[in-house]
């Protein structure tokens, strides 16, 4: 059976991951495993070890306590759910090494929607490093969301983005059928924006071109996947300014995107789409991998 580990955050008000996976559970018939954590410097503290223990226990025992009474009040008897607070103060790390593939579908976490250089979230991390999908769920969503969006990338010829526009798509499906509703696609026709400043490039003429050139690919995709004409969405403009802005214009319940999973400074610098769609996006998303095998 599969499992979804949820990942509760004590900084939020309100349990959004918790309620997104027990509903997700409800759909699919997945178990839980939802993990807390707590850590604080106890420098203050003498330095007998035993006092250490006694404090850490005491912490640890204190948050699930506060655990046990956010599942309480979500009432989830229905399910098949483990808990456990964790005492650690690198929450990535330690869900990077927890979610191995043949453990979970997926990881879910309320997600952030800010960095800076010096300080890397939670979220960037996962995104960069778990052998999972990571489903990042909005603090605040549209009202009435429905369609699921699967942001795929049809003009590559690439192998390896060929089959992640699969595993993008036959997820996006499986949470349609999940929740009842459609599922949609999304391409970024990219145009170089400094050619177009340049005048070097008719913007309507590359543009149409671009379109034209997709057609039979999409025809494809519809064949394949039976979807409609108008569940294929190509509009021009940087991928992560276009996802949020169909995404927002379909009132999507969730957008499912691959991400090639860049690390350290070449992250930093030119970062990835899914990280760029996170900081604009007012719902869910679904973040795929190329070697992501939570299926």
């Amino acid at each position: 059976m599969d499992k979804l580990l949820i990942v509760m955050d004590p900084a939020h008000k309100h349990q959004k991951a918790l309620a997104r996976g027990i509903e997700l559970a409800r759909a699919t018939g997945a178990q839980l495993e939802i993990v807390a954590f707590i850590h604080e410097h106890l420098g203050a503290l003498p330095s007998d070890p035993t006092v250490q223990q006694t404090a850490r226990d005491a912490l640890i025992e204190l948050r699930q306590r506060w655990l046990d009474q956010m599942l309480a009040l979500s009432d989830c008897t229905d399910l098949q759910v483990a808990t456990h607070a964790v005492w650690e103060k690198n929450i990535h790390q330690w869900i990077i090494e927890h979610a191995h593939p043949n453990r979970f579908k997926a990881v879910i976490k309320t997600g952030s929607r800010s960095e800076t250089w010096l300080y890397t979230p939670t979220d960037w991390h996962l995104i960069r490093e778990c052998p999972v999908p990571v489903m990042l769920v909005a603090e605040q969503k549209w009202n009435q969301a429905h369609p699921i969006l699967a942001a795929v990338d049809l003009s590559s010829t690439k192998p390896v983005k060929k089959a992640l526009n699969t595993k993008i798509i036959e997820q996006a499906r499986a949470l349609a059928k999940a929740f009842g509703s459609e599922v949609h696609l999304v391409h970024a026709l990219h145009i170089s924006e400094v050619l177009a400043d340049l005048e070097i490039i008719n913007v309507a003429e590359h543009e149409q071109r671009r379109r034209a050139a997709l057609e039979p690919t999409i025809t494809h995709l519809c064949n394949t996947w039976h979807l409609r004409r108008d569940q294929v969405h190509l509009a021009a403009g940087p991928a992560h300014k276009v996802i949020p802005s169909v995404a927002s214009k379909l009132k999507a319940d969730m957008v499912v995107i691959g991400t090639s999973g860049k690390t350290g400074l070449k992250a930093r610098v030119i970062g990835n789409t899914a990280e760029k769609v996170l900081i604009h996006l007012r719902t869910d998303l679904l973040a795929i991998k190329p070697g992501d095998t939570g299926q």
